[in-house]
């Protein structure tokens, strides 16, 4: 991939795919296509009215909305003007996206809901380099002084066109492939959140990598619902599916994701584990009602696919026998099991947290295979399981173009052309983390004989025990959560003598196996203290302790009887639990369980 900057390949691929869907809308019931023409048309209007609105080059327009065509539209029209776009969680709090308006030296915002912009609205006063809001829901922009629609704006672009269509195109065209395109904040489990800059060349190359290891194609049908803001979809999403060419399918309603997935039948879908999860249970619920002979057939296929997933995982043979036997009596069930995802599916990844074993052996072996990858914001293409060649309870081998290293305390090491460029204004932590061309990932792991990567903990949050034993809790954590019922857990000990444990569990999950197995509950809170439950998790949490150190082990747990939540601070919008939180919270129930 040659191009010098993003421009470049986003004017040859509008160019060659004139006419083409980019995107898909649901109105009134209808997927309507968006096509390149008309995308293109809108991303040179924004950039256009963002000149004519005074955006000095180098600096920031902030995006907070879920994810709808304006999006891309917002992000690569910023580029194109030669300013960086940065993604805000729709999550987020007013302060919060005060914060990163702030930092990232930010001159315009972009809203999508009367909501967004009352948050916005109100830390207004503080935002001092800010000189336009934009807001997509007309209604709320005009109720508002000194807010514009978005429509407004795109049309301010296209007025201008003759005054600023040039400039524009000059200033796209002069970009080089080290610039900064775009930021990606960290989600912060520890300290405020970092300004990752990712440049041109990170955007190009990381695409380039995804087309070696996951190639998709313009025939290809998924889903766009994971934020943007989030460096995996904004990457492996958004820019890889425009270098593909391929169309995305905007989700204007999550609950609704299972019904779009009947409509669309997606060719490829990436997802985290919580959805993957559901639809599981799903599964086995559905075998449950099925007649006792149609139940032993795809309990017998289940296990003998479980079988030949391990022999080649391990690159052994198959034995002619069980191969037939497989290939006699799966077809039926691999495509009942291919129409929860709508039929058609061939591609499915899985990342932001770990992804059960049980659920990736489940699907494996019943034809669906779930590819799990790692990468972080400052390199997203790391390493990356493919559909030859994979192996479940790590993270796959090095994509095409990164090196990955172990440093002798256990650190990952990453050398690649996809790595970010530094934090924004903060030397000293760029410092930190870029070393002799080396990025120092924060990241514990290991390589094995044949190069798939596995996690095994982050460096920073080692605990260290009263015996100076310093133990990696994200190991315990994943080990934990293989478990499909297990939803989130955080290890706790520091300056303790032993381990001890929060665990959350699925409730979706939990609640189709005790239905399955006869426990009675009103609740799911009563299903969490039930003995059944209680029971069943310490034989996980017994099977996690076999696996490691006695003074590792596991020797106290609490279940709690909720989920962590974004709403309530504990985890991250990824998934990610806040430990310095969730201790200070739970801080009676953790130190109960050293009485």
């Amino acid at each position: 991939m040659d191009y010098r900057n993003l421009y470049e390949l986003f004017r040859d691929r509008v160019q060659a795919h004139q006419g083409n869907p980019v995107f898909f809308i649901r109105q009134a019931g209808v997927w309507e296509p968006i096509t390149w023409e008309s995308f293109a048309a809108d991303v040179y209007a924004f950039g256009q009215a963002l000149l004519r609105h005074g955006l000095t080059p180098g600096k920031s327009v902030c995006l907070l909305m879920k994810n709808v065509p304006q999006w891309p539209v917002g992000d690569v029209g910023t580029i194109l003007a030669g300013g960086v776009g940065v993604g805000l969680y729709p999550t987020n709090s007013a302060e919060q996206c005060r914060y990163i308006i702030d930092h990232s030296e930010a001159e315009f915002v972009v809203v999508d809901t009367a909501g967004q912009l009352k948050k916005i609205l109100s830390v207004r006063q503080e935002l001092f380099r800010v000189k336009s809001i934009i807001c997509l829901d007309e209604a709320a922009a005009e109720a508002h002084e000194g807010v514009v629609s978005f429509t407004r704006f795109l049309q301010d672009g296209r007025e201008s066109a003759a005054d600023f269509h040039q400039e524009l195109i000059a200033k796209a065209e002069q970009a080089n492939l080290d610039d900064t395109a775009i930021m990606v904040y960290t989600s912060g489990t520890t300290g405020l959140p970092k300004g990752a800059c990712l440049s041109h060349r990170y955007i190009l190359r990381s695409a380039e990598s995804l087309e070696q290891t996951i190639p998709v194609t313009e025939s290809d049908r998924s889903f766009s619902y994971l934020p943007y803001c989030h460096v995996a979809e904004r990457i492996s999403g958004l820019y890889n599916r425009l270098n593909a060419a391929s169309p995305a399918y905007f989700v204007d309603d999550l609950t609704r994701l299972w019904d779009y997935m009947l409509e669309v039948k997606p060719t490829v879908f990436g997802s985290l584990p919580r959805f993957l999860e559901k639809i599981h249970a799903r599964v086995l619920a559905d075998v449950e009602n099925l007649p006792a002979e149609e139940k032993a057939v795809f309990n017998q296929v289940l296990q003998t696919g479980r079988t030949i997933s391990l022999l080649r995982q391990n690159n052994e043979p198959v034995p002619e026998d069980i191969q037939a036997s497989y290939d006699r009596l799966a077809p039926p069930v691999i495509q009942k099991v291919k129409d929860y995802f709508g039929g058609e599916i061939r591609i499915t990844t899985s990342g932001g947290a770990p992804l059960p074993r049980e659920i990736a052996e489940f699907f494996d072996a019943l034809g669906v295979p779930l590819l799990q990858a790692y990468g972080l914001t400052e390199n997203i293409c790391v390493a990356f399981n493919r559909p030859d060649k994979y192996r479940f309870g790590t993270v796959g081998p090095a994509m095409p173009g990164c090196a990955i290293q172990i440093a002798e305390d256990g650190e990952i090491m990453v050398r690649s052309e996809m790595m970010f460029s530094g934090y924004f204004k903060q030397p000293a932590e760029t410092a930190e983390v870029l070393r002799d061309g080396w990025l120092y990932t924060g990241d514990l792991g290991e390589l094995d004989a044949d190069g798939f990567l596995k996690i095994t903990g982050r460096k920073k949050e080692l605990i260290v025990t009263s015996t100076g034993k310093k133990v990696p809790p994200a190991l315990l954590e994943n080990l934990l959560r293989e478990h499909h019922l297990i939803s989130q857990a955080m290890a706790y000990g520091d300056n303790k003598s032993y381990i001890t444990a929060l665990i959350t569990l699925n409730q979706l999950e939990t609640e189709s196996f005790a239905k399955r197995n006869g426990i009675a509950f009103e609740t799911f809170a009563d299903l969490t203290k039930t003995p059944e439950i209680r029971s069943l998790v310490q034989t996980i949490v017994t099977g996690v302790n076999e696996r490691v150190s006695s003074t590792e082990a596991i020797k106290k747990f609490v279940i709690l009887e909720h989920d962590f939540t974004v709403e309530a601070d504990e985890i991250t919008p990824t998934m990610k639990v806040k430990r310095k939180v969730v201790a200070e919270k739970y801080h009676e129930v953790l130190e109960g369980m050293y009485v």
